[in-house]
């Protein structure tokens, strides 16, 4: 009966080292066989992603893509809003792509946003209300005059303060 298992124990050693000489010779990867990983006590909690230093996104992305934008703020604390370009009646009231709270003199390096034409609402003011989700001393709003277009490899760069001979225009509400 030893003898029997013994037998069928180096048979199925000898099957094994057939298959996989077999791949190798035929250049296929060997099999990879998972590591055994330790217990897990519980369900891991949940860990909001760390936002980069500098600014604040109030509303993130639903949809992610490959494009790059860069918002610098001025002395002001400012809020950015990008919005699709084909709800620019709804702007404010539609619900938004993207919301960045900046503060004053920092930037916001957006990366992975989905290419498209976008309207901008950039909002300024000081002592910034995080459960209103509104600044307490208002300064102005502005709107862009003409879509944002976020296509390309670049990186498209929007200041929140008039820059002189600046390609991107913004008008008072």
């Amino acid at each position: 009966m030893r003898f029997y298992i013994l037998f069928l124990l180096l048979a199925a050693v000898l099957t094994v080292a057939a298959v996989l000489l077999g791949r190798l010779s035929r250049g296929d990867p060997p099999v990879k066989v998972p590591a055994a990983r330790p217990p897990v006590a519980g369900p891991t909690p949940y860990l909001p992603p760390v936002a980069e230093p500098g600014y604040e996104t109030l509303v993130p992305p639903p949809v992610r893509g490959r494009q790059h934008l860069r918002i610098e703020a001025g002395t002001e604390d400012t809020v950015c809003t990008l919005s699709s370009y084909g709800d620019r009646m709804a702007l404010g009231r539609a619900d938004p792509y993207l919301v960045v709270r900046i503060p004053a003199a920092a930037r916001a390096d957006l990366y992975d946003l989905r290419a498209g034409t976008y309207d901008i609402l950039i909002e300024t003011g000081y002592d910034w209300d995080r459960e209103a989700r509104a600044f307490r001393v208002p300064r102005s709003r502005r709107r862009s005059m003409q879509p944002l277009r976020l296509f390309g490899p670049h990186t498209l760069v929007i200041t929140a303060y008039p820059v002189e001979n600046g390609d991107f225009q913004l008008t008072d509400l």
